[in-house]
């Protein structure tokens, strides 16, 4: 929700302060492209002004809207690229964990990341950078 006279943007979970969304890829729309549909909803949000009062979903106020939508933008774009790379053999979304957060995945946070794991093979998927097969009801990934 955005108050332009105001000059607040209630941006809940779009745009957080220090960390990303939650990016993912559900098993109800296999074929979606949830990153890339976030990468252009950054896209219209850098037409809102740069000095808005941002209001996230978690944590404190802050302003400085366009920095962290480029900081988020170019973190994903770099994760696709070091991804690609990694898809030099084929991959399970499971197997890329490594290569896309920054910590140790748990039971607690499974299904976000095996999610958000799938968004970004996804998203490489409809660039043309990977292709996924299916074998024994598991798919995998490798670069195209």
């Amino acid at each position: 929700m955005y108050d332009e006279a105001g000059g607040i943007l209630i941006a809940g979970d779009q745009v957080l302060s220090r960390i990303s969304p939650n990016v993912s890829l559900g098993i109800t729309e296999p074929n979606a492209d949830p990153l890339g549909e976030w990468f252009a909803s950054i896209a219209k949000l850098k037409t809102l002004p740069a000095d808005l009062l941002v209001l996230p979903g978690h944590g404190d106020p802050f302003t400085g809207l366009h920095t962290r939508l480029d900081a988020m933008d170019r973190e994903h774009r770099e994760r696709l690229d070091e991804l690609a790379i990694f898809l030099a053999e084929p991959r399970r979304a499971v197997d890329c964990f490594g290569r896309l957060f920054r910590r140790a995945i748990g039971q607690d946070v499974l299904g976000m990341a095996t999610g958000e794991a799938l968004a970004h093979l996804r998203r490489l998927e409809v660039e043309g950078r990977a292709t996924r097969e299916t074998h024994d009801g598991v798919w995998w990934w490798r670069a195209a």
